[in-house]
């Protein structure tokens, strides 16, 4: 059986995920939004990210066939 390439994702991508979020609390800090609801801004990203990432794991584990 052939090997699955690696799980890779471009600098561009990264790059822009970064601007997004960076331009997201900028806009946050230039309404003038209290500290508090940006804490709860970084909290829903954070379990949104993990949610991503478990669900690439699961994938991944799912396209090897279940083998380890």
């Amino acid at each position: 059986m052939p090997k699955q390439p690696a799980l890779q994702f471009r600098l561009r991508s990264i790059l822009v995920i970064t601007v997004a979020i960076a331009m997201l609390f900028g806009l946050l800090r230039w309404l003038g939004v209290p500290p508090q609801a940006s804490v709860i801004v970084m909290v829903v990203l954070g379990v949104s990210l993990a949610a991503a990432v478990g669900l690439v794991v699961v994938i991944a584990r799912g396209m090897d066939g279940g083998q380890e």
